[in-house]
């Protein structure tokens, strides 16, 4: 379990009836709850073990416009903008903060990458983002030892606190109505008709008119588990948190083989970038053909290990019976032991790049499970085979920043209103083949 995640009240009284419920308690099933809340909407939110336990307490906590593709970018525009308003809308600290964020670069051909970028995406939608020579990055991150050449680089982005956010956003949405049940595990959802009719808990069964699926790298099996085939691979992330480090630069930052930003206590984040591993399961084999495009692009960036995992992931994912124990009742959070050596390497190429760095000392390590699509674009949008059931997962590692614009969507799905971004993009329709 994460030490310093903010701990979030259960209600108690699990309702028989109610408008929504939405199944999964990270930043987007949170921010979903809080402004369904805000529009009056009687809303459940129902996680099978703690607030932001999982990948949502996980992550970086970066908050960026910075990089993202042109299919894609909207979204945490939308987002920043949110953010913004959060603790107010909320009333607790999420810890979000513009400090800024670049990505060095250690070659001429990634920089004139980041120039393209920069020409098409970023600057037609107003987004501040410029190329910085090498002197310019020097001066933005002194005391340096690596040859960068420049570096791209947006002011306006920022972060927030992970360990904060998502259990504040939840708290804030009970605030304002909604009902949030931790420790209680959503074992199926029903149908009557082939619409949306309810769902099924250890705790017992809700009705509800609308179902909300913010269930991370969960989602695969909840979408099976209906008959919806949703391809979805995970990926584990391993991460350093230090104790807090003067003189060290407040800004997020990206080298091709290391990241960190200022945490709100004084310490770090820390990350060996590019680098992610992922456990060899059944699904490997039933996505490959989905996945082989990405995984030769990136197959330098991804691990790929096999083990004991291949088998727990095949019991894990027969199908169940909703009256007994499911694997959401038998993990209630999704953790895995870091992968040492790949984070050892980030923290030393880090110590290389900028020694004063050299004496942090670490608080903690964890790991956590980012859900991957095979165009690492998320589904957020209605399923058409089953009227009432909204999908928002598969954000690729990337779900955190873009958390808030999501849960907005959402609600403008949930409640008839035109999306607040373009989600032809988001479609679940175009992984579900049947």
């Amino acid at each position: 379990m994460l030490k310093g995640l903010l701990p979030v009240a259960s209600n108690t009284e699990l309702p028989k009836q109610t408008e929504v419920v939405i199944i999964g308690g990270g930043i987007i099933g949170a921010c979903a709850a809080l402004m369904l809340a805000e529009k009056g909407v009687p809303v459940c939110l129902i996680e099978k073990g703690e607030i932001g336990a999982e990948q949502s307490g996980r992550n970086w906590g970066w908050v960026r416009k910075m990089g993202r593709v042109e299919a894609d970018i909207d979204l945490s525009i939308l987002s920043e903008r949110i953010w913004e308003t959060l603790d107010i809308r909320a009333g607790y600290k999420t810890g979000y903060r513009k400090n800024g964020g670049v990505y060095p670069c250690d070659t001429r051909a990634e920089l004139d990458e980041w120039a393209k970028w920069t020409r098409d995406v970023a600057e037609p939608r107003g987004v501040d983002s410029i190329i910085l020579t090498r002197a310019q990055l020097e001066a933005l991150l002194p005391g340096g030892k690596r040859d960068f050449v420049g570096g791209l680089y947006t002011k306006s982005d920022g972060c927030a606190e992970p360990f904060w956010a998502a259990p504040a956003i939840a708290k804030g949405a009970q605030d304002k109505g909604a009902k949030v049940f931790t420790n209680c595990a959503a074992r199926g959802i029903e149908t009557s008709g082939g619409v949306v009719s309810g769902v099924v808990t250890e705790k017992g069964r809700v009705g509800c008119k609308t179902v909300v699926l913010a269930t991370g790298a969960w989602t695969r099996l909840m979408c099976k588990h209906l008959g919806l085939d949703f391809p979805q691979l995970r990926l584990l992330a391993s991460v350093m948190q230090t104790k807090p480090l003067g003189g060290a630069p407040d800004i997020c930052v990206g080298a091709s083989d290391f990241s960190f930003r200022k945490r709100a206590d004084g310490g770090y984040t820390v990350a060996r970038r590019n680098a992610n591993t992922t456990f060899l399961t059944p699904d490997h084999f039933r996505y490959f053909l989905h996945f082989l495009p990405t995984l030769r692009e990136k197959r330098k960036l991804v691990q790929v290990r096999g083990g004991l995992s291949f088998f727990k992931a095949w019991r894990d994912g027969m199908d169940w019976s909703e009256d007994q124990q499911t694997v959401f009742e038998r993990t209630r959070i999704l953790e895995h032991a870091p992968a040492g050596k790949t984070l050892a390497s980030g923290v030393a190429n880090l110590k290389a790049a900028y020694p004063v760095f050299e004496n942090l000392k670490p608080e903690q390590t964890w790991a956590g499970f980012i859900e991957g699509t095979p165009d690492a674009l998320p589904a957020i949008s209605p399923v058409k085979r089953v009227p009432g059931l909204v999908i928002a997962s598969g954000f690729s590692g990337q779900g955190f920043g873009p958390g808030p614009g999501a849960g907005q969507v959402i609600a403008d799905i949930v409640t008839g209103a035109t999306p607040s971004v373009d989600i032809s993009n988001y479609t679940f329709d175009r992984f579900d083949a049947a």
